[in-house]
């Protein structure tokens, strides 16, 4: 997508004028963002919507999932845009495949989770479900449908991003640099995410949560976006990607342990879905990890009782949050996410342009005020 006139002139009016002007460049940039994304699927599209209408359903499905503040897409820009890009087809293409690849790997874990609710809506794969009971299928064949949908449609998604980035208009080796981080980056999340649900076979204080957050969620939330735009940008000599990656993954930990805080003190309005669903999955999160190791027996049978019930009630998850605040453990998990977001803060204003840094800086301690 080309930007308009008056969004060129704000870009390159932007970089023509002090540091400090990244935010609202950045926030011009995220405004178009969604058209982006919806360019991208249109292309999906016209490459596989005549196979059969039901492929054509199946894509219309997973672009209408599109939502949030496509954070991912800004963090592309910021680096893109903080490390002098100038070329702005490219960090459309590439900020586009950095979110659809996110809408790809969400279907995936909602899928995972058992999560039917996304951003307070029906996800892709409860639409399924719903529509195949209406349409009198029994609940064994609308569940296998809808679970179908999801894995494929995520599989869409993932696949458009990287063919996204294998055609962004820039030389073949920056394409092949671009594809082959998005691919690393994918394959740290997926050991993540296994990690993550084999470790509901432990006792909570025998897992490994800011391990999980590093591989799951840092390293394509935060440390890939962060690298794409420094690609792209042309400004990515080793050492700044390394000092990028570093800043994501302590950034992204932060933004994980943040969003277990309110996935269990938060609400179905904050977060957009239950928040029962930690507790009834059975989540190890540092949370829960903490309380375990700190709680005395008669805790400890709580939290073994109701941890990955799936009837857990809002009573039982009360007295969740009850012992993860007496154990100290809320308290404890804070301060590990001050440390992180600090860490990251310390990263960027020791390695990356003013303009850059104080950008991140101020993005983290918004997110870190999501909580405190």
């Amino acid at each position: 997508m080309k930007p308009t006139p008056a969004t060129a002139h704000a870009l390159t009016s932007a970089r023509e004028t002090s540091e400090p002007s990244l935010a609202p460049l950045v926030d011009e940039f995220a405004r178009r963002a969604p058209a982006v994304t919806a360019a991208q699927w249109d292309r999906v599209h016209a490459r596989c919507a005549a196979l059969d209408p039901a492929v054509a359903e199946l894509i219309a499905g997973a672009r209408a999932a599109d939502g949030g503040k496509h954070m991912r897409p800004r963090l592309v820009a910021a680096a893109f845009l903080g490390l002098g890009g100038t070329h702005d087809a490219l960090l459309s293409e590439v900020a586009g495949a950095q979110q659809l690849l996110h809408l790809g790997l969400c279907m995936h874990d909602d899928i995972i989770d058992g999560d039917r609710v996304r951003h307070g809506e029906p996800n892709l794969i409860a639409q399924y479900a719903d529509a195949g009971r209406r349409a009198g299928l029994s609940e064994r064949s609308a569940e296998r449908q809808a679970l179908t949908a999801g894995v494929l449609a995520g599989d869409l998604a993932i696949n458009a991003a990287m063919l996204a980035l294998l055609g962004a208009p820039a030389p073949a080796a920056v394409q092949q640099s671009l594809a082959a981080e998005a691919s690393a980056a994918l394959e740290l999340t997926i050991a993540g995410e296994l990690l993550d649900v084999r470790s509901e076979l432990l006792a909570p204080d025998e897992s490994d949560p800011l391990r999980v957050a590093e591989l799951k969620t840092a390293a394509y939330s935060v440390a890939l976006p962060l690298r794409l735009g420094a690609i792209a940008s042309g400004a990515a000599t080793p050492t700044r990607l390394d000092c990028l990656g570093q800043i994501g993954i302590a950034f992204g930990i932060g933004y994980q342990l943040a969003d277990d805080e309110l996935g269990l003190f938060g609400s179905a309005d904050a977060t957009g879905k239950s928040v029962l669903s930690d507790v009834r999955q059975g989540k190890r999160t540092e949370h829960v990890r903490i309380a375990y190791r700190q709680a005395d027996a008669a805790d400890r049978a709580v939290l073994d009782a109701t941890l990955g019930d799936p009837a857990a009630t809002e009573a039982d998850a009360a007295a969740v949050r009850d012992i993860v605040t007496r154990t100290g453990a809320r308290a404890e998990v804070s301060r590990t996410i001050d440390e992180h977001v600090s860490r990251g803060i310390r990263l960027a204003e020791a390695g990356l342009p003013d303009g850059l840094a104080a950008y991140l800086t101020a993005l983290a301690r918004s997110l870190r005020g999501r909580t405190s």
